[in-house]
């Protein structure tokens, strides 16, 4: 058995076997809930890092390189946190490992199928493994920016709520009560509730606000958390306290809105060099050099 037969041969198994894996990822695909919140709207990458042949590799390589690699161990313990994706650092090294050699088996195949050298199959091998290892750190760091963007999104419009329930001759807990029970769809809602059960677990409601602020990791929860803190320990008023951060929240918005705008030209000038330009260099000297070719001076040019 040659190299070629032996790629040919994986080349069949990947194709039986792929398939089969996707439609249980499909299969077992969670219902979402704002309860169950870390099970919805989850990634494909994180639905099949539960597969047998991941949890696998969990017991072995990905400890192995969780232990060699504590830094990178801590990086994905925090995203998974602000994720709040129901995953381990572990599983996380282990759907790189397979999906690196997944994606490296496939290209190689992939090229050496075509009528190429073997030494574009050996580049594709090491693209591929390139992006499989990649792709399930891009997809949870991924998933804990956008999580994280919708809570810094949402948080405005809460503090103004609960700063009117406040108004209203209501307390802290009771206004963050009425905002939960509102039913407002999105993970803000969801980590108040914790932070509710954790103060009626006994937490003091500066301890559950830290905890909440450490599960976001948000500079704008966190300057949102200490100014409610600092009020409280001197007895100034939380309303107006919130009112202040709200408004600061709304301008650092607008701000970054605006520092996004200024940047559009920039990066504008890059999709423009490599597609659009082309096209009109290609508009502008194909007629010309038509012109030349019908009057005879095509030669002069070869």
């Amino acid at each position: 058995m040659d190299f070629n037969d032996f790629l040919l041969y994986i080349l069949i198994f990947a194709i039986v076997l792929l398939p089969a894996v996707v439609l249980q990822a499909w299969i077992n695909k969670p219902e979402g809930s704002m309860k169950g919140e870390s099970q919805s709207n989850q990634p494909a990458v994180f639905r099949l890092a539960h597969l047998p042949i991941i949890l696998v590799c969990n017991l072995g390589l990905g400890s192995w390189l969780g232990s060699m690699r504590p830094r990178k161990k801590d990086i994905y313990i925090k995203l998974i946190t602000i994720a709040n994706v129901k995953l381990t650092p572990y599983m996380v090294f282990s759907a790189q490992i397979v999906y690196s050699l997944t994606f490296a088996i496939l290209g190689a195949i992939w090229f050496l199928i075509l009528p190429l050298e073997q030494s574009w199959a050996i580049l594709a091998l090491l693209i591929g493994a390139f992006i499989g290892w990649t792709t399930p750190s891009t997809a949870l760091e991924s998933s804990a920016n956008k999580r994280q963007t919708e809570i810094v999104k949402g948080l405005p419009f809460a503090i103004d709520l609960v700063g009117s329930a406040m108004r209203s001759g209501l307390d802290f807990g009771a206004a963050i009560r009425y905002y939960v029970s509102l039913g407002v769809e999105g993970p803000l809602s969801m980590e108040f509730g914790i932070m509710l059960r954790q103060i009626e677990l006994g937490k003091t409601r500066v301890e559950a606000l830290n905890c909440m602020a450490e599960r976001i990791c948000s500079s704008e929860f966190t300057s949102f958390v200490g100014s409610v803190a600092h009020g409280t320990e001197i007895g100034a008023s939380i309303v107006e306290t919130m009112n202040i951060q709200s408004e600061e929240m709304r301008r650092a918005r607008f701000n970054l809105a605006e520092r996004k705008a200024a940047r559009a030209p920039s990066l504008m000038i890059i999709p423009m060099a490599i597609f659009i330009l082309p096209a009109v260099f290609i508009v502008i000297f194909t007629p010309v050099y038509l012109k030349i070719q019908a009057s005879g001076m095509g030669a002069f040019f070869k």
